[in-house]
């Protein structure tokens, strides 16, 4: 499938290798790097449905809670965090499609999936109302490791 469609069977094997690696002390795998790590296609709906699933069932990640880490922190790929963060910032769209280095299809995904998650306003280029929860924690930060060929975040 490609970032806009639904590879409905690779839902569990993505949440099975997440709390696997969950269960290590510092390991904060993103949904994406389990995506790469299973040698699956992008699929920007599969994400959102993961994300909703751990908004919901906090269970996975309720022992990273006490590093900070919600879903978004885990679901927001590294170039949709730094355009959050550009946003936050106040700086423009451009520059924030610049600092993710995105091309414009890989711009329009992010920005929609900002907006699902919450921080980017339904319309123009502004923080939602109440994006401030999704800054808590983690937040929109990140710190990828590389060991021995495999890829996990750290908080």
């Amino acid at each position: 499938m490609t970032e806009g469609g639904t590879n409905s069977g690779a839902f569990e094997p993505i949440l099975t290798f997440l709390r696997d690696r969950w269960s290590r002390t510092l390991d904060i795998t993103t949904v994406e790097q389990a995506r790469e790590a299973l040698g699956l296609p992008p699929d920007d709906e599969l994400r959102w449905r993961l994300q909703e699933h751990l908004s919901i069932q906090q269970g996975p990640l309720a022992t990273k809670a006490r590093y900070g880490v919600l879903a978004t922190t885990v679901t927001l790929t590294n170039q949709e965090k730094l355009g959050g963060r550009a946003l936050v910032l106040g700086l423009s769209e451009d520059e924030a499609q610049a600092a993710a280095e995105l091309d414009a299809p890989g711009w329009e995904r992010a920005t929609t999936m900002l907006r699902r998650i919450g921080l980017l306003a339904a319309e123009g280029w502004r923080p939602a109302d109440d994006h401030g929860r999704l800054l808590e924690g983690v937040g929109l930060n990140f710190h990828t490791v590389r060991a021995r060929g495999e890829v996990f975040n750290v908080p």
